[in-house]
This record gives structure tokens, C-alpha cells and sequence, in this order.
């Protein structure tokens, strides 16, 4: 499809005043939106009061405590419902998938390499902290960003930085009002030290700076971006007087310049990006042609729930004056529970307030006033209580009826909570179905944000490949590797060997979109095993697949996997010509590694191999068969094993077809 092209002016100081133009509007209309991230920012932090909200000027003055010096009701259903949102999001697996369409065996090569250098360059442990606050911003604020930096290191090696970006620093380009179809581009804006620009582009910052946005900042306080209306009493620890930042502490002074820049990348053909520009103020610092390469934007976005907008709708946006409401009318019900022991009053006719049995019948804790007798009422005077003036328990009804709401608009709230209380592993699984249902769009959105910033940041990291060739160490050796001429010796991979990938042609994905508990994944191994559709090395074999603590593995099974699998991708190689590996009669636990053996020659990587190498795997397949001196073993389960397993025991009814065994891999 082809992308309507952008008119911007040729003149750079007209470009630049374009840029702001554009910036202006987009940040006069997502004025409400960024009181709401503010705000949501003082709530999620125990703020209840608010004196001052003005959508306009951007302008909110938190208290904890109400006007009467009282802490102020707090409610934790919303912080409930964001936590577990979150939570179910963090808990899928967003580490890098690559892909590439059509079958062959140079595309089959291409992908494992962009595997590889994902694999290298993100380690697990930074995907799983970015996940937790990509999705907590993700669900509260409705949308969230995230990129990434390449960095190499003359010992380490390539490796990235990942970094989330917080919504009010990203915004569509053409500024927009209503037609979310109609963006070509996207801005972020940012604050970065002056120091920063200066060791990129060199003596035309220093040269150009009376034309920048260069601010003042004091000591400790966070680089955000400041934006007009944003200058007032909600940020008193900020000064903008001068051209300088000033850092204070103890006995020295360092002077330091922090600079406002707006990073567009406008959009190119088949997702690449045509033009890079910085600016900052009327100056332009930067204005890169991208047309002749292979670029993409670093940046990948996600929006929690669609608004028709850029950015989307969070659940801090559905729930935040229900929720106030509910705080309000719970605070309202506490209060007149206390009150009506504290405000209430006894009325007692004139004369009767020495009777002692009169005062022990009032009871205690109540007040008491007296009232004159009337020759026209008779005689009957009796004392009369008087109740404070108060609402009953219509605020408990009303408040009731606000999280009802709440939880209509989350049903997803209902279901995370519902697992907690079901203790079957079908109905865990049934839930677990549902809730992927109810994510689908979060999730999707996700999915293609972190996808996003893998194929640019791997695009980026094969461009250091090209120039210095580094070498790229395997983490892990898996089968999806099939294909990578690996380094026996040091676990690592030479580009000299390898491809370069063609990132046109590859696309990347996460691992788990939807994510299961270990009960379920546990209860759909037993499943494979009942309807005999695997046996009980077929579970083994899919446990460690799926990272099941499944107690069931012994360690010579173990070593035979981990031997079939480098023996698999030893004798693969680049799949034009099979290397050498060595097979030995005694070689250990042939039985298991026959399994692994079959399957992978059943799967694609096979299909695309050269002849030479297809006959090699023959012949290692015959070794092994003959090493256990029988066919193929038969995949009835042996009630030793099951006993082993803690399964159940059945009955033999003859063997399915071997294809089963791919199943279990």
C-alpha cells in the first residue's frame, strides 16, 4: 500500500516552526488527556483531595488530607483491578519470535540469524522488567511506548537497552483532531542534557543554541518534558529563569543544559521509515533522508482500548469517577455510623433530670436537653430521643452500585479474580480460555508494539554486525535454531558463516500471548497421555518444552536431550552440506534421542535441507534403531513409568501412529 507523502517547507527554520505548529495543536488537544495521566499519577500515589482541576492549564493541586485535617477515604478497588490487569498482562511472554514468510532454506538461515542476534542482544531478565512497566502504564494510561538502543561493548559485545516511554511523550503526526487513519508520522518529545547533543553533532549545538529550547533544571529532579501550562504551583521545584541548570550540592556548583527536542520519523513503504528529523525550538538539528534504506521506527506504541485517537483509553479513564463516588459514599457511611452515638439527643421534660432511673433508662454516650411542660399535654411527659439527621445506609447502596458498574465495564476483573477460587485443573483451563478471550485486543496491541521495536532494534544491530562482525554468543541451544553454523567450542555464531538477515523480509512476534497457568499446561500434557495421542516420554519431552516442574526426568535423559539436540544442529549446519558428528553403540539413552531425532525430521527445517543432508539424518536415525536393537519403540505406556509420574494407569490398546510423537515435541 502506498503512503501518502507529507509536504513539509524545504526552508529549515520554516520546517522547524511546522514541527512546533503541529506540537501546539496536538498539545492543546490532549490537555484533558494529560490532567487525567497527572491525575492518575497523584491517585495510584494516595491522593484523595484535589482544590484545584483545570483541564485548560493543565493545573492540579494534590492534598492526602481533607479540610477538616482528617486523612481522606481510600479505596483499593481501582489499584485492585489495575494490578491484576497488569499482572495477567506481565505474565505473558513478550521475549522476541522471529519470522519470515515463504519456505526456504535462505529464509529458514535469515530468520535463525535474526533469532540469534534477538536472542544476544535481549536478555531475558530486561524483556521480563520492561514488561511489568510497559504494562502498568499500558493499563492505567490506556497507551505507552517502548524502544530500543544498541550498544556495543569491546568486551560484552552487542547487547540492548530497552527503555518505556510514557505516553505524553509521543504524539501522531499530522497533529490530528478526529481521523486516526490519517497519521504519517510520529513525534517524540523529550528533554536530553546538552552534553548529549554536543557529543553527537559537534559545534553547530553550541553555535545554535540561542535558537533551541534550553531550560533550567535544578538538582534531583526528574528530566520530563515541560510543557506550556505546566509552570505553576504543581511543580514548584522547578526554575526556568535563565539559560542554565543549576546543580547545587554541599559546597560546589556545576552548571548543566538541558534541551527540549521533538524526534519525527515520517512513515516509508512496507512499514519502513522515509525521513528522520530533530528539532529543537526553530532550529533543525537533524534532517536525514531515509528513502534508499532499510529503517524502521524505533519506537513501538500500544493503546489499552481504541478511542478513535492516537492515543487510547486506560482503566484509570473507565473508572476514576465511579470509583470517587464510591469513596465519597463510603466516607459518608462511616460517618454516620459514628455520628449517631456522638450527635444524638435526648430530649427530657423539665424536673425529671435528677431522676436517676430516668437517666439510667436514656442511656449513656447520648446528649440530653430539657424541655418545659405544657398544663395542655397532661400529665404524660416522657423523654424523647432525637437522631442525628443522616442518610442510612443509602450510601452503602450507592456505593455497591458503583462497583457493580466497575466490574461491567472489566469483566476481565471478575475472571482473574474467579481463578483464585477454582481448584480444578479443567476449570482453570476454561478460565484461562476466557480470560485470552477478553485480552485479545490488549494483548494484540502489545504483540505488535514490542514487535515493533525487535525488528528495529535487531535492523539497527545488523548494521554494527556489518561493520565490525562481532561474534554472537548462544545463549541456549534449541531446535528452532536449525540452520545457524554454530561454534562447537565457545557456544557462538560468525556472520562470516551466517547471513546477514534481509529485515524486509523478516517480521518478529512474541513468544506467549496467552499466557496459561502451570495447572492447565500440566492438565493438557496428562490430556495428550489419556486420549494416547503421546506417552509418557512424550510428556517428559513436552515438559521441558514448556518449563514444567514435572518431577519426572532423570539425568541421563536429560544429557541424551541436550546430545540430540547439538547433534541435530552440528549435523544441520547451514543446511547445504551435513557436518560430522560421532556415534558410538554405547551411545547413551538412544531411545530418547530417536524421539527428538524423528521429530525434527518431520518438521519444515528437513523439508528445505539439501538431499546430502536429508540422507545423513537417515543414517543417524538407522544408528540409533539398531542401537536399541528393535524398530521403533511402541508408544504404549509402561505402568512403571506412569507409577514414576503420579498418572494413572491404562490399559494397553495397541499403539497409535507414530505421528503422535511430534505432538509431544
Amino acid at each position: 500500500m502506498a503512503i501518502d507523502t507529507v509536504q513539509l517547507p524545504k526552508d529549515k527554520k520554516s520546517l522547524a516552526r511546522i514541527i512546533s505548529l503541529h506540537m501546539e495543536r496536538e498539545q492543546s488537544r490532549l490537555s484533558y488527556r494529560r490532567s487525567m495521566w497527572q491525575l492518575a499519577w497523584y491517585y495510584l500515589n494516595g491522593y484523595r483531595r484535589f482544590d484545584a482541576f483545570d483541564p485548560v492549564k493543565n493545573h492540579i493541586i494534590p492534598h492526602y488530607l481533607d479540610k477538616d485535617g482528617n486523612l481522606e477515604f481510600q479505596s483499593q478497588d481501582l489499584i485492585s483491578m489495575i494490578d491484576r490487569v497488569s499482572g495477567r498482562l506481565s505474565a505473558m511472554d513478550l521475549r522476541p519470535k522471529a519470522m519470515r514468510q515463504g519456505n526456504s532454506l535462505s529464509g529458514l538461515r535469515e530468520r535463525t540469524s535474526a533469532q540469534l542476534i534477538a536472542d544476544a542482544v535481549f536478555s531475558e531478565h530486561q524483556v521480563e522488567e520492561v514488561t511489568s512497566q510497559f504494562a502498568n502504564l499500558f493499563v492505567t494510561l490506556g497507551s505507552c511506548g517502548i524502544t530500543g538502543h544498541i550498544n556495543e561493548h569491546p568486551t560484552i559485545g552487542l547487547s540492548a537497552d530497552l527503555e518505556v516511554i510514557h505516553p505524553k511523550e509521543l504524539f501522531p503526526f499530522p497533529s490530528l483532531n478526529v481521523d486516526n487513519t490519517k497519521v504519517r508520522g510520529m513525534i517524540r518529545q523529550r528533554m536530553v542534557p546538552l552534553s548529549f547533543l554536543k557529543n553527537i553533532y559537534g559545534g553547530k549545538i553550541e553555535r545554535n543554541k540561542q535558537d533551541m529550547d534550553v531550560w533550567v533544571w535544578e538538582q534531583g529532579h526528574n528530566m520530563e518534558v515541560p510543557e506550556e501550562g505546566e509552570l505553576n504551583d504543581n511543580y514548584p521545584d522547578r526554575s526556568f529563569s535563565g539559560q542554565s541548570m543549576h546543580y547545587t550540592s554541599g559546597n560546589y556548583e556545576t552548571d548543566m543544559d538541558v534541551v527540549k527536542i521533538r524526534e519525527l520519523w515520517l512513515d516509508g513503504p512496507r512499514g519502513t521509515c522515509s525521513r528522520y528529523i530533530v528539532s529543537s525550538g526553530d532550529y533543525i538539528i537533524e534532517d536525514q533522508d531515509l528513502s534508499d534504506l532499510e529503517v524502521y521506527c524505533p519506537v513501538g506504541f500500544a493503546r489499552f482500548m481504541d478511542s478513535g485517537t492516537f492515543h487510547g483509553m486506560g482503566m484509570f479513564d473507565l473508572m476514576f469517577s465511579l470509583v470517587r463516588e464510591l469513596e465519597r459514599m463510603m466516607k459518608s457511611l462511616f460517618n454516620n455510623v459514628r455520628d449517631i452515638d456522638k450527635y444524638g439527643v435526648v430530649l427530657l421534660p423539665h424536673g425529671t433530670i435528677n431522676d436517676r432511673a430516668v437517666l439510667r433508662d436514656v442511656g449513656k454516650g447520648l446528649r440530653y436537653m430539657t424541655y418545659s411542660k405544657d398544663a395542655l399535654m397532661g400529665e404524660d411527659f416522657r423523654p424523647i430521643v432525637v437522631n442525628p439527621h443522616n442518610s442510612g445506609d443509602a450510601p452503602g447502596k450507592v456505593a455497591g452500585f458503583a462497583r457493580d458498574i466497575m466490574k461491567q465495564l472489566s469483566p476481565l476483573q471478575d475472571l482473574i479474580a474467579e481463578k483464585g477460587r477454582v481448584d480444578s485443573a479443567a476449570g482453570l483451563q476454561f478460565l484461562d480460555e476466557q480470560l485470552n478471550r477478553a485480552m485479545t485486543h490488549p494483548s494484540s496491541g502489545l504483540q505488535r508494539a514490542f514487535g515493533q521495536m525487535y525488528k528495529a532494534t535487531v535492523s539497527n544491530a545488523t548494521r554494527h554486525i556489518v561493520v565490525s562482525n562481532p561474534s554472537i554468543p548462544v545463549n541456549k541451544l534449541t531446535l528452532d535454531l536449525a540452520g545457524a553454523v554454530i561454534d562447537p567450542d565457545t557456544s557462538t555464531v560468525n556472520f562470516k558463516q551466517n547471513p546477514i538477515p534481509n529485515m524486509s523480509q523478516v517480521s518478529f512476534a512474541v513468544r506467549e500471548t496467552n499466557p496459561r497457568s502451570e495447572v492447565s499446561r500440566k492438565q493438557e500434557a496428562i490430556q495428550l497421555l489419556d486420549k494416547r495421542l503421546t506417552d509418557p516420554m512424550g510428556v517428559k519431552l513436552l515438559a521441558l518444552k514448556e518449563g514444567l516442574d514435572f518431577a519426572m526426568w532423570m539425568d541421563e535423559e536429560k544429557a541424551a536431550y541436550e546430545v540430540v539436540v547439538r547433534n541435530i544442529l552440528t549435523l544441520y549446519g547451514s543446511g547445504e552440506q551435513p557436518q560430522q558428528i560421532i556415534i558410538t553403540p554405547h551411545t547413551s539413552r538412544p531411545d530418547v534421542q530417536l524421539r527428538v531425532l524423528s521429530a525434527f525430521m518431520s518438521g519444515p527445517a528437513m523439508g528445505v535441507a539439501a538431499p546430502e543432508v536429508q540422507d545423513s539424518f537417515k543414517s543417524y536415525r538407522e544408528a540409533l534403531i539398531s542401537f536399541m536393537g528393535q524398530t521403533l519403540p511402541s508408544m504404549v505406556p509402561n505402568p512403571d513409568e506412569l507409577a514414576e509420574m503420579g498418572l494413572p494407569q491404562q490399559q494397553p490398546q495397541g499403539p497409535p501412529q507414530l505421528q503422535g510423537m511430534n505432538n509431544a515435541q
